[in-house]
């Protein structure tokens, strides 16, 4: 359909950081990216706690980085380090920090101690697929997909969520894939990117917790659909795509609004996150993973993600 209105303008982000040779882990790690090699670096899930510091993880070696976006010269710097292979992260009310990890399920990681613990490791007795990303709603209700290795050819993962009272329940159980999640400004709405069903559902949230009459309500083309997401206070919607290395901006109607086309050697753009900071809710901060590069735009807006 985006071809009955105006072309969006294309917009360039800037460069906050580029993690450096030395920095990258001289470990080892079975994780494999796309092209079937392990990275010696893999930056994803980007998020700002209150004092506007924003933290990243590094996938394939078990790490979680931290930085000063406010400083002149912003590096990153080493948090914590485990055998595991974190996604996602969301600031808790508390300050602390639930990670999506992928061999571990849900954990528990404190900023303060550099410190990191089981949360929610399985279901019952039952391992996960895979865990991708996450979303705390305002009443502390954690949303959460389950990745594994679906696809069309496997359509089962699943998306989930975890009340803040401890209850656990499935919200759909045939997702393509799911991966970047992200509530809109209300909180009626979930919208969980299907990355090998190379779109974005949009999932009513009923009183009762449950969903019902999913639609698909962008799709995209590419080699790798969409990872990430965010929105804004306007209730537009940025839809990070690795293959296209760009964020596509989209309005609550679908209708495109924008194109953010990243740079670098190896462009790879997986998550984007507005700050949570005082000076920094309008600062779209964009991961481009396989560069080791932290890029951002300044918006015309805030951010419009629950904000504790």
């Amino acid at each position: 359909m985006a071809g009955f209105y105006p072309i969006p303008p294309v917009i360039t982000p800037k460069l906050l950081l580029q993690v450096p040779k030395e920095q990258h882990f001289k470990g080892v790690s079975d994780w494999k990216g796309g092209n079937g090699h392990t990275p010696s670096i893999f930056l994803e899930g980007p998020t700002t706690d209150k004092d506007g510091l924003l933290y990243v993880v590094d996938t394939p070696f078990g790490r979680i980085l931290r930085c000063d976006p406010s400083s002149e010269h912003p590096e990153l710097e080493e948090c914590v380090q485990w055998d595991g292979e974190p996604n996602g992260l969301a600031v808790r009310d508390d300050g602390k920090m639930i990670v999506a990890d992928y061999k571990k399920g849900l954990l528990l990681f404190d900023p303060v101690q550099n410190t990191i613990e089981p949360f929610l490791a399985r279901r019952n007795l039952e391992s996960w697929k895979g865990l991708n990303d996450l979303v705390i709603s305002s009443r502390g209700d954690i949303y959460f997909t389950d990745q594994g290795q679906t696809g069309l050819s496997d359509p089962t993962g699943g998306v989930w969520c975890y009340t803040a009272e401890g209850r656990l329940h499935q919200l759909i159980n045939n997702g393509a894939s799911p991966n970047g999640i992200v509530l809109s400004g209300d909180e009626k709405f979930l919208y969980v990117a299907m990355t090998r069903d190379n779109s974005v559902w949009r999932m009513p949230i009923l009183p009762d917790g449950t969903t019902t009459k999913v639609n698909r309500f962008f799709v995209g083309f590419g080699n790798s659909g969409p990872d990430g997401l965010t929105i804004d206070e306007e209730g537009n919607l940025f839809i990070a795509h690795p293959s296209l290395a760009c964020v596509f901006v989209v309005d609550k109607h679908g209708i495109p609004n924008a194109r953010i086309q990243s740079g670098g050697e190896k462009p790879l753009v997986t998550n984007i996150i507005f700050g949570s900071g005082k000076n920094d809710r309008q600062r779209l901060y964009i991961t481009n993973s396989l560069d080791g590069r932290i890029e951002y735009v300044d918006w015309h807006c805030k951010g419009g993600t629950p904000i504790r």
